[in-house]
């Protein structure tokens, strides 16, 4: 299946870009460092049958504005973004960084959601603002600005799949991180480094599923499982063999899991 044509709406706080396909009830995706809306080709071409599905391109990804590395303008611009697309609930589904956002999100604007997924997530770093980047980060940020795209794409591939991932998912990995932008990147480094959603999540009342890949090399088990242990009633999923892009890696098994969790909600 082919990718919904890419979209941009002009918004209060700038221009997002983001894919849309598909009618009934609203599902939206939210993607990683490595990602954009293409990440969620394989939740488009199924969802979409029954669903109304939305994947944004995060501030300086895609063709969206770049925005300051705060974690409210990111969630203002998204419920903003929404606010225009979709009129009743819907579920919410972030990813890594996305899945930071998404938990953000979720303290903020919970009557507006029937259901949040955390995949391959954490709570946040919760570090001083404005604090030189640590050494992992700087160094992704320096391939980055020294790699060709090619090469930063094979890179940040190798660094979140599953070392028997086959070459065609692999290649597909490669080239949407191939697609980064240095201004997006390092402000959703920042997004991670400088929020902490321990609080909020805590205090979250909203049907969650927290979902890992068995063999993350990026987001460790212990920070998913705090994930469970802050959500009070929230499910849990792993995606056996896979490391930190299971809805890529993993693709039917991933998207059974959230449509499981569709089921009961």
């Amino acid at each position: 299946m082919a990718l919904p044509e890419l979209k941009t709406i002009n918004l209060p706080d700038g221009k997002i870009s983001y894919r849309e396909m598909g009618d009934g009830p609203s599902i939206v995706f939210l993607h990683g460092l490595a990602g954009n809306s293409r990440s969620w080709e394989g939740q488009f071409d199924h969802f979409s049958k029954t669903n109304h599905v939305i994947a944004w391109d995060t501030p300086g990804y895609g063709r969206s504005d770049n925005k300051k590395a705060d974690i409210n303008i990111y969630s203002d611009c998204l419920h903003q973004l929404l606010g225009s697309l979709v009129k009743d609930q819907f579920l919410l589904v972030g990813h890594s960084m996305g899945g930071v956002l998404a938990g953000h999100f979720a303290n903020r604007f919970q009557n507006q959601l029937v259901g949040l997924v955390l995949s391959c997530t954490h709570v946040g770093n919760g570090l001083e603002k404005g604090l030189d980047l640590p050494e992992r980060y700087q160094r992704r940020v320096d391939d980055l600005n020294t790699m060709t795209a090619k090469s930063y794409g094979t890179s940040r591939a190798k660094a979140m799949l599953a070392l028997n991932t086959p070459s065609a998912i692999f290649d597909k990995a490669a080239n949407i991180a191939a697609d980064t932008q240095i201004g997006g990147l390092t402000n959703a480094i920042r997004i991670i480094l400088e929020t902490d959603n321990t609080e909020s999540l805590s205090s979250l009342d909203l049907p969650t599923m927290v979902i890992s890949g068995a063999v993350d090399p990026v987001v460790p088990k212990e920070k998913t499982d705090q994930l469970h242990r802050l959500v009070s009633g929230s499910q849990t999923a792993i995606i056996a063999d896979a490391g930190h892009a299971p809805y890529l890696e993993k693709n039917d098994h991933y998207n059974k899991v959230v449509s499981g969790f569709i089921k009961k909600l």
